[in-house]
């Protein structure tokens, strides 16, 4: 798989980087990774199941 390199600045890296590790934090970030493995595991929920 071909990759691309690309330059930001030292300012900008150290940004992306708290910005990471605040979604890391986040209830949302633990739900999707929840999520992920439900799907992983086979798991099957409907509308309902979720709440809609």
């Amino acid at each position: 798989m071909p990759t691309d390199t690309v330059t930001i600045s030292k300012e900008e890296y150290e940004e992306m980087k708290r910005e990471l590790e605040t979604l890391r934090d986040s209830q949302l970030y633990k739900r999707l990774l929840e999520f992920e493995k439900n799907i992983a595991d086979g798991n099957k929920y409907t509308r309902k199941d979720l709440g809609f």
